[in-house]
This record gives C-alpha cells, structure tokens and sequence, in this order.
C-alpha cells in the first residue's frame, strides 16, 4: 500500500510541477501581449473616434443635403473651413471682424469665462504663445533631499515684488503624477535648481508613469551662481 502511494507521488509531482511551469509561461505570455496590444488598441480607438468625431461636424450635415454619406469629406470640410478661417484673419477686413467678434464673446458676462479659458488652452497647444517649456530641471520640493522634475517656462522679475526679489529668478512648473495637466507653480532663484539632459517627452513619460519608465541620461547639474543664503523650501 505504501509502496503504491509512492509510486502515485512520483508521477504526481513532475505533473504538478509542469502545470505549474506551464501557468508560468502563460502568465508571462498574457502579460506581455496585455503590454503590447493595449497601447495599439487604444491608440486606433482614440484614432477612430477623433476621426468620427471631426468628420461629424460638417458630415451630418452634407449628408443631409447630399442624401447619402460619404466617409472623410466632413473631416475634409472642417479642414477648409478652418484653412478659410485663418485665409480671413489674415485679411484686413476679416481680421477686423473677428477682433469684433472675440470682443464681443469676452463681453458677455456668462460666456467670457469660458471663452477666455479656452482660447488660452488652445493658445497653448498650438504655441500661439510663447511660453512653451524650455527645459527640463530638478527641483529641491517640497522638503530637503526630496527631488522633483519641473519645467521652466520662463524669467521672473524680481523687482515686482515688495521687497524686491533677488533678479535671478525663473518659473518652474512641477507637473503632478499621472495628471501632469494640474500641478505647482514655483518661483525659484536660479542657483536653486538643478538642470537636467531629458527632453520635455521624456520627462513626460517618466512623470505620467509614476517613474516606470526611467530615462538612461537622467542626471542633475547644479547651476553655476553666486552662492547666496540658505535654500528655504518653498510650501
């Protein structure tokens, strides 16, 4: 009896331990699939629906008027409209009356806020500004020895402020984790951040992953000015 209990062991275990193997394996497989395909899908989902999305504006309605649907020629349309949009702003007259226009939208009381809070948004994305980021830096915050990425995005003046502030000083946007649509506006001195060699789409990445994807070429140089007193942490 025993010597049959041992005899069904032996076989068990090396099927046991293939099973086990075997789920291994296609844990390991399904994971790397989920990793390759998910990013694809959604990107093509995204995709379709933008392209859906633009060619409904102007598409349902030539559908109406034509009868039948044609796909792309309300994307097409929305493009001409927006090529003759800019066609007219550059136009004296028709620069005229779209200033008419956008005074007339930032005029009205319940409309401004959402007028002015858009165009700034688009002003942004499409770089109508000049205040994109300029480099990716390193900031001491919100305690000593702690470290975030920041953006600088520009110069501030000192000499606004009551006392005046020392001259050097920059802005620096620190992005949040994964939205880095909100985050911290800080005004430093120059000589209290650190530069870095990423780019803004590599720091991007490694903020909206929460630092899973690391950058190789991630290091901090300390800019090169007069010491001054200590760094206070800004809160």
């Amino acid at each position: 009896m025993s010597m049959d209990r041992e005899r069904l062991r032996n076989i068990a275990n090396p099927m046991l331990d293939s099973l086990v193997a075997l789920y291994g394996f296609l844990r390991s497989y399904f994971f790397t699939g989920l990793i390759l395909v998910v990013p694809m899908v959604v990107t093509i989902y995204v995709m379709l629906w933008i392209f859906t999305y633009a060619d409904g504006i102007l598409g349902n309605a030539l559908r109406e008027a034509l009868g039948y649907s044609i796909p792309g020629v309300g994307l097409i349309s929305t493009g001409l409209v927006l090529v003759f949009a800019g066609m007219l702003a550059q136009n004296i007259i028709g620069s005229r009356l779209l200033k008419w226009i956008d005074f007339s939208l930032e005029s009205l009381p319940v409309v401004r806020s959402l007028y002015i809070g858009v165009k700034q948004v688009s002003d942004v994305l499409f770089q109508k500004q000049q205040g994109e980021f300029q480099r990716v830096v390193m900031v001491e915050y919100p305690k000593e020895d702690s470290w975030v990425l920041g953006f600088v995005t520009g110069d501030f003046s000192g000499s606004t402020a009551s006392p005046p502030l020392p001259s050097l000083m920059v802005c620096v946007f620190v992005p949040t984790t994964p939205n880095p649509t909100s985050g911290f506006l800080l005004i430093l001195e120059k000589r209290k951040i650190r530069d870095t060699n990423l780019g803004i789409e590599e720091a991007m990445k490694m903020i909206i992953s929460g630092g899973l994807v690391r950058p190789g070429n991630l290091s901090g140089t300390a800019v090169a000015l007069p010491a001054a007193e200590d760094f206070t942490i800004p809160h």
